[in-house]
C-alpha cells in the first residue's frame, strides 16, 4: 500500500511540474495570435494562416504584388527589431477562405465575417514600443487609423494598455473593428470585419491576456 501510494504521489508531482512548466512557457507570436476559441464557433482559421515565411510563400504565386509589399514590410519590421510574426485569417466558410487567399489586397471589401491578425514579436519590449510609436509596422500606424476623421480610442481607455488604439466604425454596410497595440515584446494588429464590436473587444482582450 505504501509503495502504491508513493507511486501515485510521484506521478501527481510529475504531472504538476509539467503543468507548471507549460503554464510558465514564454509566449510566442503563434500563441499570442487569435485562436479558434477566441471567436464564434461559426468562424474557422483559413489555411493561408501561418508564420510570416509560410504566409509569404503562399502569396508568391497567388498575389505577387501583395507578396512584394508584405515582404518589404517584414524586412522593415525586422530592421526595427521584429523577430517573428504569425499571420492569422479567419472567416465563416471554405469558399470565403479561398476568396481571402486569392484577393488578399482587397480584403477591406469583404462582404462576409473576416478576421485578420498580425502578431509580431520583437527582440525586447523597447523595440516593440518603438515599433508602435514610430512609423508603420506592416503598413499600419496610428496616423493611418486617424486619417479619415473616424473616432478612435487611445491609451488605457482601450483596455489594451497605454500603447494602443482602437477604431470601431461602420462604413456603408460594413462594420470594422481595428485594434493596434503593444504589450511587452509584442505588437498586435487586429482587423475584424462584419462582426460586432463586442466580439472585437473580446478577441483583443484574449490576445493581450496571453502576452504574459
Amino acid at each position: 500500500m505504501i509503495r502504491s501510494l508513493t507511486s501515485v504521489l510521484a506521478l501527481l508531482l510529475v504531472t504538476a511540474c509539467a503543468s507548471s512548466n507549460q503554464a510558465s512557457a514564454a509566449p510566442t507570436a503563434a500563441t499570442v495570435a487569435v485562436q479558434p476559441g477566441d471567436l464564434p464557433s461559426t468562424m474557422h482559421r483559413c489555411t493561408i494562416s501561418g508564420d510570416i515565411n509560410t504566409y509569404l510563400d503562399s502569396l508568391k504565386a497567388k498575389d505577387p504584388a501583395t507578396y512584394t509589399s508584405t515582404k518589404n514590410e517584414w524586412t522593415d519590421a525586422q530592421s526595427k527589431g521584429a523577430t517573428a510574426t504569425f499571420v492569422g485569417f479567419y472567416t465563416d466558410s471554405d469558399a470565403n477562405c479561398t476568396n481571402v487567399a486569392s484577393t488578399v489586397a482587397n480584403l477591406s471589401a469583404a462582404a462576409y465575417p473576416l478576421v485578420v491578425n498580425f502578431s509580431v514579436q520583437f527582440k525586447d519590449e523597447a523595440s516593440a514600443s518603438n515599433g508602435y510609436t514610430n512609423g508603420q509596422i506592416f503598413g499600419i500606424d496610428r496616423a493611418m487609423l486617424k486619417a479619415n476623421g473616424a473616432p478612435v480610442v487611445e491609451g488605457t481607455k482601450t483596455g489594451l494598455g497605454p500603447n494602443s488604439i482602437v477604431l470601431s466604425t461602420t462604413i456603408l454596410s460594413q462594420a470594422f473593428y481595428i485594434a493596434v497595440w503593444q504589450n511587452n515584446a509584442f505588437m498586435v494588429i487586429l482587423g475584424i470585419i462584419n462582426l460586432d464590436a463586442a466580439t472585437g473587444r473580446q478577441v483583443a482582450a484574449a490576445e493581450t491576456n496571453r502576452i504574459k
